[in-house]
């Protein structure tokens, strides 16, 4: 069994499907993790603010558009019926509750639409619209309860090939729907694999994660492995968007985690081995300023973390422990180029 994560940003049209289908081709017992189409919370969130429900009937358009070679009649009802549901839940006062509720609208859609193109394909596939993940009341950015979790788990009867069900959602202990922050489907991947035992595949548009973001820093490269220690040191400073809880599940759950590109076929092994180097690069913000910090079981070597220190220069502020160094950089970014310029070699 494997759980795969189809990320939002692989979510755009007709050739992406026609992508995923070829992922998971091979794929027994599947469960498929799939977030909102691409861009869709972000025009979820500013119908929120605007009470424009002209945004609505955008949004449906494009799941519209990208069925639009595989008609299910069933599945354009249901997406015809969620846009009503919008609609309304757009009338009125809208406080986090209800803001989760509208937001969580995105996965379901998401959900309908994967399920059309697989059944349209011939592929033996079902799909589970309710949240089966139980969390705590905080709406926005929830967390998931254990045990009654594992109650919902257990009750689960998979039945057939490929199982499609929505990311980023749950839903707490007197059934209100909550959302699990940003990057949640993620975390989601990771309680299906904890409580099914079962391999996670994080399917999404870059090449797995990287040394350092290739938007800010020279010479990024794909990781071919890290370790599940450094992944959540990775996610607490938001490294590849990861949401501060996706590993926190499967700390000690012994499943294969990997982190792959749709397109490029490239792809990041999360282990347990402990590899004694750094990892990553990272720019992250705190206090309204920015924090170099690298990332890596390498930290907890002198030699490699005094290298660093020495090159940065020791006129900044930092805070380091054993899977990372955090460095307080002067506000102008001008002044410091040099550290940006200079940084990816220093890891490795």
């Amino acid at each position: 069994m494997h759980v795969v994560k189809v990320g939002g940003s692989i979510l755009k049209d007709e050739s992406d499907l026609v992508l995923i289908k070829n992922k998971i081709k091979d794929c027994n017992k599947c469960i498929i993790v799939t977030s909102a189409l691409r861009n869709v919370t972000n025009n979820l969130i500013e119908a929120i603010t605007t009470k424009n429900t002209i945004i609505i009937d955008t949004i449906f358009d494009m799941h519209e558009k990208i069925l639009k070679n595989y008609y299910d009649e069933f599945v354009y009802d249901k997406l015809s019926e969620y846009r009503e549901d919008l609609f309304h839940l757009l009338l009125g006062h809208i406080n986090e509750e209800k803001r989760d509720l509208i937001l969580s609208y995105g996965e379901k859609m998401a959900t309908l639409v994967l399920y059309a193109f697989f059944k349209k394909n011939g592929f033996d596939v079902d799909y589970i619209i309710k949240p089966l993940i139980v969390t705590d009341s905080n709406f926005g950015d929830a967390s998931y309860i254990f045990r009654e979790t594992e109650a919902n788990f257990k009750e689960l009867a998979l039945n057939h090939d490929i199982t499609i069900v929505p990311g980023f959602t749950g839903i707490t202990l007197d059934n209100k729907v909550t959302t699990l922050g940003r990057g949640g489907s993620d975390y989601t991947a990771m309680i299906f694999g904890r409580f099914f035992n079962a391999d996670v595949r994080l399917v999404t548009d870059v090449p797995g994660v990287m040394t350092s973001d290739p938007k800010i820093f020279k010479d990024s490269k794909t990781l071919t492995e890290i370790s599940i220690t450094e992944a959540l040191k990775m996610s607490y400073f938001r490294v590849k968007n990861f949401n501060y809880k996706t590993f926190t599940p499967v700390l000690d759950a012994d499943i294969k985690i990997t982190v792959e590109s749709l397109y490029s076929g490239e792809k990041t092994l999360i282990t347990r081995n402990k590899i004694n180097s750094v990892k990553c690069i990272a720019l992250a913000g705190f206090a309204e300023k920015n924090m170099l910090v690298f990332i890596g079981h390498g930290m907890s070597d002198s030699f490699i973390s005094e290298n660093i220190i020495n090159n940065i220069g020791k006129n900044h502020l930092y805070h380091q422990d054993d899977l990372s160094l955090s460095v307080l950089m002067d506000e102008d970014m001008v002044k410091n180029k040099r550290c940006f310029e200079e940084a990816p070699s220093w890891i490795g």
